[in-house]
């Protein structure tokens, strides 16, 4: 079973996926395989193999040679380390690493010059700051997930990722986000999920001054409430506040203009007081209080 995929990030695969397909005219029957040995026999061909949850505790030379692959999903299995060659699979566009058992990726990964999206997530015995500066090196880098790594603080190198629009730090144990995180100009959506260390508080002002960040998931977090401050995101348009404690809204939300979106499912605000919420508030503001509205 393949792990769960943030929204944004599903949204974003579906898109290169067919941008993928239009321009290659890929045939599925020729090019997407769940079995190595097939894919080996089409490597001419293969362009998609989904390995996931096969058992693998290292990687077969066959897939090294698999030069054309552009996606691969090695998710769910029991891999500690990546080898060298791995840098030879130099069309990944889109590579898949959650769930096994890696503490780092090697040096030769700064071949993938076209790789865009790569998920690293739950593999607790990362060590995120030689990966980080690994990472750093992979000039094409837009989605990356490192879920459920163990993170307690994120490395200033992060702001070395030039081209990162979605990046996911979700069941982590992150305080607070780094000074030089504005520093990615093109970083669009944020999600700390799950982290009950995370403080929304001191990091307002840091995040206001992410300029193109317009969607930001801090859910399943604790918050008690939204502090006054968050009238300082003013380039947020989508805000998800889900499962947290929240009673009420602050009226100074109503200043955050190019706000569109809050969802507030499953925190404990008083069903009479809903329509209260949403009467003096901007009316092209969408608030969702629960799974049905």
């Amino acid at each position: 079973m393949r792990p769960n995929r943030p929204v944004g990030a599903i949204l974003y695969l579906l898109i290169m996926v067919l941008s993928i397909t239009s321009k290659a005219q890929l045939s599925i029957k020729n090019t997407e395989f769940k079995n190595l040995k097939d894919a080996f026999i089409h490597r001419e061909e293969a362009a998609w193999l989904d390995l996931s949850n096969q058992g693998l505790t290292e990687l077969p030379d066959s897939l090294l040679q698999l030069t054309k692959l552009q996606y691969l999903d090695l998710s769910r299995n029991n891999i500690k380390v990546l080898p060298s060659k791995i840098g030879g699979l130099k069309n990944l566009k889109y590579l898949v690493l959650s769930h096994n058992e890696l503490k780092e990726l090697p040096l030769e990964v700064k071949e993938w010059s076209l790789l865009q999206s790569l998920y690293l997530d739950h593999n607790p015995e990362l060590e995120i700051d030689k990966t980080m500066a690994t990472l750093a090196q992979l000039p094409s880098l837009k989605m990356l997930s490192l879920a459920g790594d163990n993170i307690k603080v994120i490395p200033r190198s992060i702001a070395k990722i030039k081209k990162l629009e979605t990046l996911d730090f979700s069941d982590n144990a992150i305080t607070n986000l780094p000074d030089n995180m504005p520093e990615l100009k093109h970083l669009r959506v944020l999600y700390i999920n799950n982290d009950a260390y995370f403080n929304l508080g001191q990091n307002i002002q840091l995040i206001s001054k992410i300029k193109r960040l317009n969607e930001l998931h801090v859910e399943n977090d604790g918050l008690s409430s939204i502090p006054p401050s968050i009238n300082q995101l003013k380039s947020i348009e989508y805000l998800f506040l889900v499962g947290n404690k929240i009673h009420e809204l602050p009226p100074e939300i109503n200043k955050m203009k190019r706000l569109r979106y809050v969802d507030l499912t499953d925190n404990p605000i008083p069903p009479p007081l809903h329509e209260d919420y949403r009467r003096p508030l901007d009316p092209k503001l969408f608030i969702r209080l629960n799974r049905k509205n």
